[in-house]
């Protein structure tokens, strides 16, 4: 192999050169994260076997059989990480421990789902289990790993003056693609005469910065009380040479917002210098759980787990 005929070169030539080479990495150990729910409830949803993703864990049915205890779940939900009986959840900036006291059942929106129950103690009351989709606190792994944090930033944040631009392009560009698939209403040059507005964004690293923005355009006057939105969801990239466009979307909506998807972002993961996204993307009726590699020109969804809905 090159790498080997490269080795012997540089030994060869330049025995002192040996020591710039980097040891080899140890293998990944395999591990499974889940979403932790604010009843102290986790609900497993992806599994690294130390190569790639896989999902194990049964998504939410109408009819679910609960196991009695840990012992009885069946082991091809585990995957290769095998049976968790603790787990690390990351609500904050420091982890806790959590240990599993039993399988049990949840309804998530029209579903049920199976997840395991912790001796979780949230810092807030938790809500009835009617709320959906049902808040969540954090991201539980087992066995541990460590997760960054994403960076909330409120629409008026000043980093986010120079995505703006770069928004409002890419905005544009997807809401044409709409258009061009759909019966738009609303034309071109009065779509594009005001520029969409951030509703919400995260933010994760320093150089690149990668940025998950949710924004919208509202229009108004179809009617009697008639209004319409456009809603994006866009990733952006910030770098020495600027602000580029990773994935954009854009989905025209009654003002009510039904239809739209919000991000609860979890943290990030970085694994063979690979950078993973985790969070969950929820709307009135649904959610799902969601892992994205972050490349150099693209997002792309590694793990997208069904978490319930209507």
């Amino acid at each position: 192999m090159r790498l080997a005929i490269g080795v012997a070169l540089v030994v060869a030539v330049a025995p002192l050169a040996v020591h710039a080479l980097q040891a080899p990495q140890a293998p990944q150990a395999p591990f499974t994260i889940g979403a932790l729910r604010r009843d102290g409830i986790v609900v497993p949803f992806a599994t690294f076997d130390g190569k790639s993703w896989s999902i194990r864990w049964p998504r939410p049915s109408l009819d679910v059989s609960i196991p009695i205890n840990l012992t009885s779940v069946p082991s091809g939900w585990w995957g290769k990480p095998g049976p968790r009986d603790t787990w690390q959840a990351w609500t904050g900036s420091d982890p806790k421990t959590l240990r599993v006291r039993q399988p049990d059942g949840i309804d998530v929106h029209c579903t049920r789902q199976i997840g395991l129950r912790t001796d979780y103690r949230p810092d807030q009351p938790a809500p009835p289990w009617t709320e959906q989709p049902y808040p969540k606190d954090g991201l539980a792994v087992s066995p541990p790993q460590p997760v960054e944090k994403i960076s909330i930033l409120q629409p008026v944040a000043p980093e986010l003056v120079g995505v703006k631009q770069t928004l409002t392009e890419a905005f544009n560009k997807a809401e044409r693609e709409t258009a061009s698939r759909f019966n738009y209403a609303i034309a071109q040059s009065r779509r594009e005469s005001d520029n969409p507005q951030i509703e919400m964004a995260y933010a994760y690293g320093t150089t690149p910065r990668i940025y998950y923005v949710e924004s919208s355009r509202v229009y108004r006057g179809f009617g009697t009380g008639d209004c319409r939105m456009a809603f994006g969801t866009g990733w952006f990239r910030a770098d020495a040479w600027g602000i580029t466009p990773l994935a954009m979307t854009v989905d025209l909506l009654q003002c009510d917002k039904y239809g739209a998807t919000y991000m609860y972002p979890f943290g990030v993961m970085t694994i063979a210098e690979k950078i993973y996204w985790i969070a969950q993307f929820s709307g009135w009726d649904h959610e799902r759980f969601v892992v994205v590699e972050i490349k150099p020109k693209e997002v792309v969804a590694v793990v997208n787990a069904w978490g319930g809905g209507c």
